[in-house]
């Protein structure tokens, strides 16, 4: 399932990309850390330029897997890909990407139709950051 409703790079995740590319060991943390939120559709929010943080943060973040791929141009475009796994039943409809595995700087803000997950269940999701 592809992130449909909303998806957009927040003011801070254009920030951490800038800083990203300052000097030869940048000082800004990679936003590689997803997290799963509910409430988002429910209460009609979309994601906004200045998202911050998910409507109501379920689970704690996990630190995903990133690499470079291949949209348009070759490595044009940063992937993050994290498995989380539900201690409750939950009905999630956004997540996001972030500088830090609690609090930090939101990236990359998502929201999708509902998925269902009981306790035990894992969602795997896949972020891209195309740059072009």
């Amino acid at each position: 399932m592809a992130f449909g409703t909303a998806t957009i790079c927040t003011n801070s995740g254009k920030a951490i990309a800038a800083k990203r590319h300052v000097g030869t060991t940048p000082s800004q943390a990679e936003p590689n850390y997803i997290g799963i939120g509910t409430g988002a559709t429910g209460a009609a929010r979309t994601a906004v330029a200045a998202d911050t943080a998910l409507s109501t943060a379920v689970e704690s973040r996990v630190a995903g897997t990133s690499s470079t791929v291949t949209t348009t141009v070759t490595n044009d475009t940063y992937q993050t890909v994290g498995t989380i796994t539900a201690s409750a039943t939950r009905a999630v409809d956004e997540a996001g990407t972030f500088d830090a595995s609690a609090a930090g700087n939101m990236d990359i803000s998502a929201t999708f139709a509902v998925v269902n997950l009981a306790s035990g269940d894992s969602l795997q999701l896949t972020v891209k950051k195309v740059f072009g």
